[in-house]
């Protein structure tokens, strides 16, 4: 199934574009160099987004509490130890950018802040679809976030080879390679993307009642699913994080691009917070013939969940994507484009959330189609307007080689690269 053979019902009127465009940056370099790179190139739409974002507002304000600052700490000295090379990556942008670093990890540990200091959340949701039939194998996923990222983030195209001061945390520096949706002034991996190993994933983010101090935030750890291998055991060692585990709760979908047909397996995976030193996690998988479907809610694990906003339109978005797929499983593209772009319930909590009153807003939509290898990206309602953007799920267009493809040796080839000032 491609997106040319099957040509979607007639749209309705075309309604004002939100946005048009996707930025793209490809970058190479250590974590620091590709941070910096980010922030130098996106320094003034970070400004703005750092300036309209509400809710940094109250993180200042906790940070600012001995009480808020503690969690901050602790946090930071967390992920220093087990993920020294993200938080450098971090300190890149904010350097690049002339934005505190601050404000850029407190951004990261994001509902860890205010529920810890008994303050409200703001409704966040998202939705996944994995298909596993013998037409499709897909990763259907829309991104959805307060108003303000609207138009703020990028699609970032990164090698990254690490410097040696990048090195030494619990989860050993690699060499990554990977394309990711990312918001701006945050690290990759907390929305969708896919990296050189052929690891496909999605994000949702899961709404407890009692994130924990003293553990990684969620963002840090989903960070290292782009540097990930295409091995379950590496994914769940990832997301467990034994010896610290996660402050909040998130969901993974995730499928590998070179499964062989026959045998491809899709799983999603919850993580929440545990007393104890790892995150709780609660994995499941789905063989051909299964499609799975995941939103804001806990499906599999059993933690204290808030039921409020995020929670009901989780319900909601659930309860319709059970009515749309009762008597049509989802088996090609445009059944998938048709329940992705849903805004039957466009009053309360869509699928697709484009509404200028609404404080949520699906910014992008993105479907892995596994079979014809590409990702294919919408940041308008998909069925009133064509896809924006579509990549190879493949690194062509990353011309340097990853180090165990490197043909020619390095050192042969330096000395004919001469400089302006040689070449005089």
């Amino acid at each position: 199934m491609s997106f040319t053979e099957e040509t979607p019902p007639t749209p309705p009127p075309v309604l004002p574009r939100r946005q048009d465009y996707i930025p793209v940056l490809y970058v190479s370099g250590s974590h620091y160099e590709i941070g910096h790179t980010m922030g130098r190139v996106y320094g003034n739409m970070l400004k703005q987004f750092v300036a309209a974002y509400e809710p940094l507002k109250d993180y200042l304000k906790a940070f600012a509490d001995p009480k808020g600052r503690k969690i901050y700490d602790e946090a930071l000295a967390q992920s220093r130890r087990y993920f020294p090379q993200y938080i450098i990556e971090m300190e890149g942008i904010a350097d690049g950018s002339s934005v505190p670093f601050e404000q850029l990890f407190l951004m990261t540990l994001d509902d860890t802040l205010p529920v810890n200091l008994e303050k409200g959340k703001g409704p966040v949701g998202c939705t996944s679809i994995l298909v596993n039939q013998p037409s499709l194998k897909a990763l259907g996923h829309t991104e959805d976030a307060l108003t303000e990222t609207v138009n703020n983030f990028i699609l970032l195209c990164a090698h990254i080879i690490p410097s040696d001061r990048e090195k030494g945390g619990i989860f050993e520096a690699r060499e990554e390679k990977f394309k990711a949706i990312t918001y701006i002034g945050h690290l990759s991996g907390y929305a969708s993307g896919f990296n050189y190993h052929g690891v496909i994933f999605s994000i949702n983010t899961l709404f407890v009642s009692n994130p924990l101090p003293n553990k990684i935030p969620r963002e840090i750890i989903t960070r290292a699913l782009l540097g990930a291998r295409a091995d379950m055991k590496e994914i769940m060692s990832i997301v467990l994080n034994e010896g610290c585990g996660t402050a909040d709760g998130f969901n993974v979908n995730v499928a590998f691009l070179n499964e062989p047909s026959e045998q491809f397996v899709t799983h999603t995976i919850e993580v929440v917070p545990d007393p104890g030193n790892s995150s709780a996690i609660a994995l499941n998988s789905f063989p051909v013939g299964q499609n799975s479907l995941h939103t804001n809610r806990m499906l599999h694990i059993k933690y204290p969940e808030l039921h409020e906003e995020a929670y009901n339109s989780s319900l909601v978005r659930e309860a319709r994507y059970a009515q749309l797929t009762k008597n049509n499983l989802i088996s090609n593209v445009v059944d998938l484009v048709r329940v992705l772009g849903n805004q039957d319930d466009i009053t309360t909590y869509p699928i697709f959330s484009d509404s200028d009153s609404a404080r949520v807003n699906t910014i992008v939509l993105g479907i892995f189609d596994l079979d014809l290898r590409v990702w294919v990206l919408w940041t308008n309602d998909p069925l009133r307007t064509p896809p924006l953007l579509q990549l190879p799920l493949n690194f062509t267009d990353l011309v340097w080689p990853a180090l165990d493809e490197i043909i020619i040796p390095i050192p042969d080839v330096l000395p004919a690269m001469l400089s302006d000032t040689d070449k005089k």
